[in-house]
């Protein structure tokens, strides 16, 4: 019988392939162990109950009661294994378990936080839900490169902000694997560099806290197919866990499939003074994300894409060892190495801006599309020590960590045809045979980085308790931090320089940019400046940094504690930051209407100049407390950047540089309460969110309407102090409300609520719809047309409010029927937004002649009314296991 159980389970795992030997193997051992010690378990019960059956009883003796009170944990640190009483944390932490979690039938982390988490916002510059903007108080954590990002995210001890851009991929986060998610305001001393508006951290499930079998199949609108698969199990000295997560879907826009396989092992063994894990996680996602679309087209048909494929794959494996020592009762290290290997490509396709370059020179008209090439290869691995001692009436936490990151990154660009879709394809024959475009055939290189980064840090925080209703929290981290980067960039030439004699294509290229003898960077007595076809600069920077922080919480009476905090954060420029910084001494050259080329975020490097670390300070006060079985809390926060760093853009599509800007702000307000009454629980967080520059500054950005031209060659756009941060809505409002019409049955509704916000380019929040004007610039002896295109679009994404719906019945045996209803009154309404040039009519029909293109306000549209069903069911091993080992 226990053969046919073991063979039961393991047929089940029929799930696709991640690496299809190694990962399918994987999950056949990790599963048919966990049948074995879950077997092994039981007959151990059954041994132990059958022995207490037949054993003789004592007499009952009565003893004295005695209270062993432990003492309370109050800090959150990356290792695992460190809990929190959140009544003695100097800021307003947000917790998250993974039933919570599991039950919110969300498909990933920034959909949870954003139905459910106080000052949480979303913006979907990518249109893919698994790429998704996440946004707290004014900080994002995005998967985008140009995104100037603030928050860190750690899984279990490991920071997973990638090297090359600081980016957080959202799709290589399991979402059953989740054991419980805190987010932290702020910038801890026990968390990391970009730690500025706060930290993330993520723990993962173990044979010993999950110990049941799980799984849970959805189906439903847009072609969505999920299948998730956990078990956890122990024989009280080892456990083993494994998830599993397959999730395919068209996407409701055009071309937008979706297709993401997670697969996530833990083995934990637990020792006489302490426990060891290990974790592997593997990943292997293909997204497309087809942006932002312009607002008329929207208006036309929501479904379309502006152009496409935008695909990127990511292929992951992640390892984590990490062990606890108890030294004693009141004294613990901890120790965690870690190696992570992640490899992305993507391929965008795009209109070719330079389009009428071909058509007056080569009288070519087939030619309006172009592919953005990128691979990706990103290694990272560290270690971290730390102690923690509760001594007295302090409980201290102190270590130190070492990480290192290498990078390799190759970008390269080639001619496209937009078909009457919008769809990019290859160039025909002709192209390069006839005509002699070496790009319609071949792709040309643009960009050749390699670079690396190190970081050693110290730690160390302490939480006196002088009283017992007085806590004090103090601590600091020091950052050494040493980043490295060889790049190798095109000097900027466009595609159509790029040219072949067709009838000699092997040596026809004498003195062209193909020219055999100009591959290569610049060299003394070169005939020219720009004859190397390369520009090879290398980047040597060091950065150094003390952050420290101070908490205070009081427990004026038992259900109100009053709380405040400052802290210090730094976040050092990246490897792709420095690889596109501003090159300042270029600011004025003669004749130049642009700083330098720039660069074409997400795909294209420049230089590498000096760019500072930025620093903030952060500052919390608030109350909270509960009565009645409700909780509250409401609070103020304030956030000051120096020498924040932000993408600046040049006046071309998606082209610009990374900057340091002077001062930017976030501050706000934000409260929430919880609690039940009768059959009813429910909840409401509200926030006040002010975003902006605080120091003067200039963009170039002709597709803002307030731009200076013609008065001046560039395309000014002057930001003031005072200016909103685009994307960052002033209210946010999330409301649930949770009904149990019986002990099987209940229902959820929920509500988002985000105000307006400005789009990105419009900075200066000053653009508006306006007419061209079709002026020339005041001196020139040839009369140039500098403004000639008209503007539309707002330049804002305006307020919205969405309902979601979700009803669950459960059935026995541990089966659970769910529906979950998204957008259920159809709300049109966008999460993001951009201003640019588009080349398309309303009817999404490429216009030829550029003179009638126009500047409009591009928006990330939200998705309409959605329904999914599912069906999941929980074994619980250890019920199982007393219902077999005590029958009745």
């Amino acid at each position: 019988m226990m053969d046919m159980e073991k063979e039961s389970v393991l047929t089940q795992v029929k799930l696709g392939s991640i690496r299809q030997h190694k990962v399918i193997y994987a999950l056949l051992l990790m599963l048919g162990a966990s049948v074995e010690l879950a077997i092994a378990a039981e007959e151990g019960e059954a041994n132990i109950a059958a022995e207490e059956g037949n054993a003789v009883p004592e007499p009952a003796i009565r003893v004295e009661e005695i209270v062993i009170r432990a003492p309370r944990v109050r800090i959150v640190s990356p290792l695992p294994g460190v809990g929190i009483d959140r009544e003695q944390a100097a800021t307003n932490i947000q917790s998250a378990t993974g039933k919570e979690i599991s039950e919110s039938r969300t498909i990933n982390i920034t959909e949870f936080m954003n139905n459910n988490m106080q000052s949480v916002s979303i913006n979907d510059y990518a249109g893919n839900p698994f790429q998704q903007d996440l946004n707290f108080r004014g900080f994002t954590a995005s998967p985008m490169l140009g995104t100037p990002q603030g928050i860190s995210v750690y899984l279990d001890g490991v920071r997973v902000n990638e090297a090359f851009g600081d980016v957080v991929n959202w799709d290589l986060l399991p979402m059953n694997a989740i054991a419980s998610m805190d987010l932290l305001p702020g910038s801890s001393p026990l968390f990391g560099l970009n730690t500025l508006g706060g930290a993330l951290a993520i723990r993962t499930k173990t044979g010993f806290t999950d110990n049941f079998l799980r799984g849970e199949v959805v189906s439903g609108a847009w072609g969505r197919q999920q299948v998730q698969l956990s078990n956890g199990i122990n024989n009280g000295v080892l456990g083993l866990f494994t998830a599993y997560n397959h999730f395919e879907e068209d996407g409701w826009r055009r071309n937008s499939p979706s297709n993401l396989r997670q697969l996530y092992n833990n083995a934990s063994l637990k020792l006489p003074k302490g426990e060891l894990n290990f974790s592997v996680l593997n990943v292997d996602t293909a997204l497309t994300g087809n942006g932002l679309l312009p607002f008329e087209m929207a208006e036309t048909n929501r479904k379309w894409v502006f152009t496409s494929p935008d695909e990127s794959t990511n292929k992951l494996d992640h390892y984590n060892l990490n062990g606890r020592w108890d030294v004693s009762d009141n004294f613990v290290i901890s120790a965690l190495a870690y190696k992570r290997k992640m490899r992305q490509s993507a391929m965008n396709g795009d209109f070719y801006d330079e389009y009428q370059q071909l058509v007056s020179r080569l009288h070519i008209d087939y030619i309006n599309g172009r592919f953005n090439l990128s691979d990706l290869n990103q290694d990272s691995f560290g270690l971290t020590l730390q102690a923690a001692w509760d001594v007295g009436n302090h409980q201290i936490v102190f270590g130190g960590s070492f990480d290192k990151n290498k990078v390799k990154f190759k970008q390269q660009e080639m001619y496209g045809e937009l078909d009457a879709d919008r769809q990019v394809n290859n160039v025909r024959d002709e192209g390069y045979y006839w005509d002699g475009l070496y790009a319609a055939k071949y792709p040309v290189l643009r960009n050749d980085l390699k670079g690396h980064s190190t970081t050693k840090s110290l730690f160390f925080s302490d939480t006196w308790s002088p009283k017992d209703n007085l806590h004090i929290t103090y601590g600091t981290r020091f950052n050494w931090s040493h980043v490295v980067n060889e790049l190798m960039s095109d000097f900027g030439n466009d595609l159509y320089q790029f040219e072949i004699n067709p009838a000699n294509p092997l040596n026809g290229n004498s003195g062209r940019l193909l020219d055999p003898r100009r591959q290569r960077c610049p060299l003394p007595g070169d005939p020219f400046v720009t004859f190397a076809r390369f520009v090879c600069t290398d980047g040597d920077y060091k950065y150094k940094s003390f952050n420290p922080s101070i908490g205070v919480v009081w427990e004026a009476i038992e259900s109100l504690s009053v709380y405040g905090n400052i802290s210090r954060g730094a976040r050092i420029p990246t490897i792709v930051e420095l690889g596109c910084a501003r090159d300042h001494t270029k600011d004025n050259q003669p004749g130049s209407t642009n700083f330098q080329y720039g660069c074409s975020i997400p795909t294209s490097l420049s230089a590498d100049p000096y760019l500072k670390q930025v620093r903030s300070t952060s500052y919390e006060i608030g109350l909270r407390g509960n009565h009645s079985g409700m909780t509250w809390n409401a609070g103020l926060f304030r956030t000051e950047l120096k020498d924040d760093i932000l993408f600046m853009p040049l006046g071309r599509k998606n082209r610009g540089v990374f900057d340091n800007f002077g001062e930017t702000l976030r501050q706000g307000i934000e409260m929430g309460f919880r609690g039940e009454a009768g059959k009813s629980r429910f909840g409401v967080n509200y926030t006040y969110l002010l975003a902006t520059f605080e120091s003067p500054a200039n963009a170039i950005n002709p597709n803002n309407s307030s731009n200076t031209a013609p008065q001046t060659l560039q395309s000014y756009v002057n930001i003031e102090p005072g200016d909103s941060l685009s994307g960052m809505p002033r209210h946010i409002v999330q409301a649930n409300w949770n009904y149990r019409f019986s002990d099987r049955f209940d229902a959820t509704l929920n509500m988002i609520m985000h105000s307006f916000s400005y789009v990105r380019g419009n900075e200066n929040n000053e653009h508006r719809p306006r007419a061209a004007t079709h002026a020339g610039y005041p001196g020139d002896a040839q009369y140039a047309d500098r403004d000639p295109y008209d503007y539309i679009g707002k330049g804002t994404i305006p307020g919205y409010a969405i309902f979601n719906l979700r009803a669950t019945y459960k059935f026995d045996y541990g089966m659970t029927l769910f529906v979950k209803a998204d957008n259920i009154f159809n709300k049109e309404y966008a999460t993001a937004g951009d201003l640019g040039r588009s080349p398309f009519g309303s009817n999404g029909v490429f216009n030829p002649n550029n003179a009638e293109w126009q500047n409009t306000t591009f928006i990330g549209p939200g998705a309409p009314r959605a329904i999914w069903c599912g069906l999941a069911f929980d074994l619980n091993w250890k019920k199982l296991s007393a219902n077999q080992g005590n029958p009745k």
